[in-house]
């Protein structure tokens, strides 16, 4: 267990409320040129409850031209990003006042930091074309959480001031563009360009505001009439926009049904942008995406993005109908929003997916508590970026669970009613939902909210049992260690599976230690704590072969066969020679699981049987084809596919050949990553043929053909490629065009230097900007340029992370 602290943690405390804004009027001109946007402001502010006669306004990076207030010119100071205005007189909170500010927003002049979540706070972007990408389209889009909206335009950048807007932006008239509310006009300029103007008439938090330009193409979606629900996407992916998106009508008419409380807002608007710097941002009415959602037919079918849009339309009510307070309360934004992907799934796509979907979010959040344990509302933290983590994400959704499995469901969905409609167009703070918890239900809920809110860690439970006759002896223990020694109070469901079915039970534990006595009927089978794996616990329960193969055959949940697959298949060290495999009872579970009814657990069972080569090789060699050909699932096949392609028999190459013909892009890049790797004879011209597919997949597949054997021809067809990706994928391929390069000649090395060198300076994403120093690195033995452009981004970073990681570059 690690505890986090950071030496640079501070008391943070919500900001006071000195002015309440009330309204926000902006006039927008942005220039692509310069990457410069002029602006009018005219916000609309009345003081909350003292009298004031100064003004402070967040604003970073501005050229301020003018201030004024009823045409008067006001007396100002500007700095450390706060515009400090002496309003001339002093007004009480009957008074209601207009303040006009004229500016020049320059994001780029900007000292820029971000982290995890939001990798960027530059506030406003614009994306144009350049020597290295001639194809990227021009773009403007603005990110606003946390605190960067003070970038483009003067305000109270915090969430817990609340404003209406209304926004005029005049941009080329070839753009499309978005923001909050309605389109309420577009005014024609006689030099080329176009005023649309925005309206939301409906406070929401300043961090919410958005706006966005470029070659879009708007698709309203005609299955839903009571207000505008419309995709803006790039015009390529017009044709897919029902594909991608069209799940949202049914989602908000769940969430509608679920809550109790309708949609607050007057559209619904989604739009992907280009070099996103995060996942995706609920502003209201009009969420952004990162490109990744935007996918073609081919595409769609190994997947679709519905957790992040479940997710971000959810908070169209916990976060934007009801926001938390400050940036300590984040989990009542993030939490229910993560948790809502897990409602969603289970709704669309039934109890395995979901469970699924809460067993890998458990997963991400135990990763992150190996390194790091904090409370989940948090006041001393050294940016509010800080929050942004799968404690408030990943662990906050599991918790809410837990809540829900405590009080009910009846009792769960009607307090997140009351709460939203208590609260609604106001901030909140975890006390007020643990009181509207209390007040529906009638129980005292503070030990709960105690627990799971304001403790670091989690359980970690040891479990061990003892069968006799027709009795369990079962030991429950909560592990401590010097770091904690708090006692969970807790209900863990156990499960007993006998010859004559299977005994369910909730045992009370909220002691270091107890034992339980649990009496069952007919043979005994196994014994599962947790069934569902719905429990925020780390669960160490040592069982026998037997009872895990038992459990495998019994259980009715994914966790439990996933659990008994895992621990069946588990080796020690990866590098053994012993494989459970060889264990003929094993294998029989695993050829047993490639026939499971949930995809992810044939997956999982596919997988263990890469590259084998053991006892009844052509029985596991004929389920494998079987599943090339008939599985459901498209990354099961693909997986497929990808275990036998060592197998050395020529039929499977006509499998992988027939494999090329699949709908799915993923199968095709398994499938042509298989012919590779058997050396066919047409690899050249399949590499050739493949390699104008606008794919990741089959992109990494064909890259690492033309690694083995590099051609200098090819390295510019890894530039224009690159240029597509983004994220996770441009990291991948980053690293891709290393291994390439390795084993390329001098004058292609020194030809790339340049480009990698742009990538480790000027990467929003933090990993990519990694990967293009590991490449220069491992070139820096072939030409000096590698190795002095490698310098020379170390000595120009500032991400702690990569710092760190740099010093083992320093020579």
């Amino acid at each position: 267990m690690v505890l986090s602290i950071s030496l640079n943690a501070q008391v943070r405390k919500s900001r006071d409320i000195d002015f309440d804004l009330l309204h926000t009027e902006l006039h927008l001109k942005p220039d692509f040129d310069s990457k410069t946007m002029s602006g009018k402001a005219i916000l609309t502010l009345k003081p909350y409850f003292y009298p004031q006669s100064m003004l402070e306004l967040n604003a970073r990076g501005f050229e301020i031209k003018s201030i004024k207030s009823q045409n008067q010119i006001l007396k100002y100071t500007y700095a450390e990003d706060i515009i400090s205005i002496n309003l001339g007189k002093t007004f009480s909170s009957n008074d209601t006042l207009k303040v006009t500010i004229e500016y020049t927003a320059q994001p780029e002049k900007l000292k820029t930091s971000g982290s995890e979540a939001i990798t960027s706070d530059k506030g406003l972007y614009f994306i144009v074309p350049s020597s290295e990408n001639p194809k990227l389209p021009k773009q403007l889009w603005t990110q606003g959480e946390t605190q960067s909206n003070s970038v483009w335009f003067p305000t109270i950048d915090s969430p817990n001031q609340n404003h209406t807007q209304d926004i005029y932006m005049t941009v080329d008239k070839s753009f499309t563009t978005l923001s909050n509310g309605l389109l309420t006009d577009t005014k024609n300029n006689s030099d080329g360009t176009k005023t649309d103007h925005w309206k939301l008439e409906k406070p929401h938090a300043v961090y919410l505001s958005m706006i966005a330009a470029g070659n879009f193409k708007k698709v309203t979606d005609s299955t839903f009439k009571r207000f505008e629900v419309s995709y803006f996407v790039e015009p390529e992916y017009e044709k897919n926009a029902y594909q991608i998106f069209g799940r949202t009508p049914e989602m908000i008419d769940f969430f509608e049904k679920l809550l109790g409380v309708k949609y607050q807002w007057p559209k619904y608007s989604q739009i992907p942008v280009r070099k996103y710097v995060s996942g995706a941002m609920e502003n209201t009415t009009a969420t952004v995406h990162s490109k990744s959602v935007q996918k073609n037919a081919n595409q769609i079918i190994d997947g679709n993005d519905d957790g992040v849009i479940a997710h971000e339309l959810f908070h169209h009510w916990f976060g934007n109908l009801v926001t938390c307070e400050s940036w300590s309360h984040l989990p009542l934004n993030e939490s229910f929003a993560n948790y809502s992907e897990f409602l969603w799934a289970n709704h669309k796509e039934g109890k395995d997916e979901a469970d699924y979907l809460y067993l890998t979010a458990l997963q991400e959040y135990m990763q992150e508590a190996s390194q790091k344990q904090v409370p989940m509302i948090r006041f001393d933290f050294a940016s509010q970026e800080d929050m942004f983590d799968a404690h408030s994400y990943q662990k906050g959704g599991r918790i809410l669970h837990q809540l829900r499995l405590e009080v009910g469901d009846e009792a769960f969905f009607k307090t997140l009613n009351y709460y939203l409609l208590k609260y609604a167009g106001q901030t909140a703070e975890i006390e007020d939902l643990r009181l509207s918890f209390e007040k529906v239900t009638g129980r005292d809920l503070k030990w709960f909210f105690d627990q799971w809110f304001f403790k670091p860690g989690h359980p970690n439970i040891l479990v061990e049992h003892k069968v006799e006759k027709n009795k369990i002896n079962l030991m429950l223990k909560q592990v401590t260690d010097s770091t904690s020694n708090f006692i969970y109070d807790l209900k863990i469901p156990v499960e007993i599976q006998t010859s004559t079915g299977i005994k369910t039970d909730i045992l009370k534990f909220k002691t270091a230690q107890q034992n339980y006595e649990l009496n069952f009927e007919g043979e005994y089978k196994n014994i599962l704590i947790n069934p569902d794996g719905y429990l925020l616990a780390a669960i160490n329960h040592e069982k026998s072969e037997i009872e895990l193969i038992n459990q495998y055959l019994g259980s009715k949940t994914i966790y439990g066969r996933l659990f008994a697959l895992e621990n069946l298949t588990y080796k020690a060290d990866e590098g053994s020679e012993t494989n459970p495999l060889q264990n003929k009872k094993v294998r029989e579970v695993v050829l047993e699981a490639l026939k499971d009814p949930f995809w992810r657990i044939r997956d999982l069972a596919v997988q263990k049987f890469f590259d084998y080569d053991g006892e009844d090789f052509l029985k596991v060699e004929k389920a494998l084809q079987q599943i090339i050909k008939n599985d459901p699932r498209t990354n099961v096949r693909a997986s497929a596919i990808l275990a036998v392609k060592n197998f050395l028999n020529p039929q499977n190459d006509i499998l992988f050949r027939e494999a090329l013909n699949d709908t799915s892009n993923q199968v095709k890049a398994a499938a042509l990553e298989a012919l590779f790797a058997n050396n066919v004879q047409d690899a050249s011209d399949l590499a050739t043929k493949y390699s104008s597919a606008n794919d990741f997949n089959i992109f990494m597949a064909v890259s690492a053909f033309y690694a083995q054997t590099p051609v200098a021809e090819n390295y510019q067809w890894f530039i224009d490629k690159l240029a597509n990706f983004e994220g996770f994928e441009l990291y991948q391929g980053v690293t891709s065009l290393g291994a390439f390069l390795l084993k390329s000649d001098t004058q292609i090395i020194q030809k790339s230097v340049p480009y990698l060198k742009n990538k480790g300076l000027n990467e929003s994403e933090w990993f990519v900007r990694l990967s293009a120093v590991r490449a220069l690195s491992m070139l820096g033995d072939s030409v000096v340029e590698a190795e002095t452009a490698m310098k020379d981004i170390i000595s120009k970073e500032k991400n702690a992370r990569l710092l760190e990681y740099y010093e083992q570059f320093k020579k």
